[in-house]
């Protein structure tokens, strides 16, 4: 073997090394919870995305936004410049290996960077194990309990607030004083649970949500820019708890259903009105929704009783995603539901689902059921 050739397989071995250490990662940290929760999420993630979530957060716009409308784009025409040049080379091996190299070590370095800054926070012990819930089976009685409790907190809450002349409710902030506090609610379970703290506070609105809601997706946090954004054209009153639940992945939680949990008991302990309403509406959606599958006709007796203004928000809510259904949402449906089962999350993106077991553990705790 040449000297040449020798340099090329050691260059190549390289650009292997942060995808090996990327995969150790996903292969181990799953056997050691406690580790992952105090050396990767505790130190390692912590270090890495906080002082960079928090520079990031002041950008006025998303670079999540650019860099999938420009950067994506960009990206795609440089790599067919790049065939091109190397189909026309004299030497055309040597063309795509140069091609090819730089390649290599950027995917490479983006999955153990995404690995650090998000995989390994599926791993951590669990929001439940860390904030002393006990989940359990609970009783079709106790979901409808809840239910009702979540209906009637909505409805106190939405009483505080008027309404648009088309009768859904009217929030008191604007949508950017909205997005800026953002992180209000964790600051007040600081002290109770200082594992919530992170310094992102702010949520970056799309400006392409109209389309971006065709996918069905509500908001999105990118790891790699430690960045959380939301759809701001779906109902306002649902921006709050989307927003609360994108900067819960900023504080070091990756699983979706404890996302929404953290969510709802962020807004619901939030100085704001508007993040208190929408975080009780969205808390009756999930467990009406499971109480659903249980008991189709106890649900729609709850459902049926619920104040009316606050019915008219979840008609004007569900009309608002019925437009959008359509094949676009059923593909991106499936690809995230097949990313969340990757990531040790068997039941997909039916997970977020799994936050009312969550929401009637903690109800138990302060004697709601």
């Amino acid at each position: 073997m040449t000297a040449t050739r020798r340099q090329k397989w050691i260059s190549l071995l390289l650009a292997a090394i942060p995808a090996v250490v990327a995969v150790l990662l996903y292969l181990l940290l799953p056997l050691f919870p406690g580790f992952t929760e105090t050396v990767m999420t505790g130190g390692v993630f912590r270090a890495l995305s906080m002082p960079y979530g928090w520079l990031m957060q002041w950008l006025p716009v998303s670079v999540t936004e650019l860099l999938v409308v420009l950067g994506i784009p960009a990206a795609v025409v440089l790599l067919v410049i790049g065939v091109v040049k190397a189909a026309r080379a004299p030497q055309k091996k040597a063309a795509l290996y140069r091609l090819l190299r730089p390649i290599a070590w950027i995917l490479a370095a983006l999955l153990l960077a995404y690995m650090l800054l998000h995989g390994v926070n599926y791993y951590r012990r669990t929001a439940a194990d860390l904030m002393g819930l006990e989940l359990r089976t609970h009783t079709t009685a106790e979901l409808a309990t809840l239910s009702n409790y979540f209906a009637g907190q909505a409805a106190t809450v939405r009483a505080e607030l008027t309404e648009a002349p088309d009768g859904t409710v009217q929030l008191e902030g604007s949508l950017s004083h909205l997005l800026t506090e953002a992180g209000e609610g964790y600051a007040t379970l600081d002290d109770t649970y200082p594992f919530l703290w992170g310094a992102t506070n702010r949520v970056k609105p799309v400006l392409l949500s109209h389309a971006w809601s065709y996918t069905g997706i509500t908001g999105m946090y990118f790891p790699m820019l430690a960045e959380a954004n939301v759809n701001i054209d779906q109902p306002l009153w649902c921006v709050p708890f989307t927003a609360a639940h994108e900067l819960a992945h900023t504080r070091g939680f990756a699983r979706e259903d404890e996302c929404n949990f953290l969510a709802f008991l962020s807004c619901s302990r939030h100085p704001s009105v508007d993040y208190r309403y929408s975080g009780y509406y969205m808390a009756y959606i999930y467990c009406i929704n499971a109480l659903n599958r249980l008991d189709a006709e106890q649900a729609q007796a709850i459902a049926a009783s619920v104040d009316e203004g606050f019915r008219r928000d979840l008609t004007a809510q569900s009309e608002y995603w019925d437009a959008f259904e359509g094949p676009v949402q059923e593909v991106s449906d499936s690809i995230n539901s097949g990313f969340i089962s990757s990531q040790g999350v068997p039941d997909g993106s039916y997970s977020y689902g799994r936050c009312v077991d969550l929401m009637l553990a903690w109800a138990e705790t302060e004697g709601i059921l």
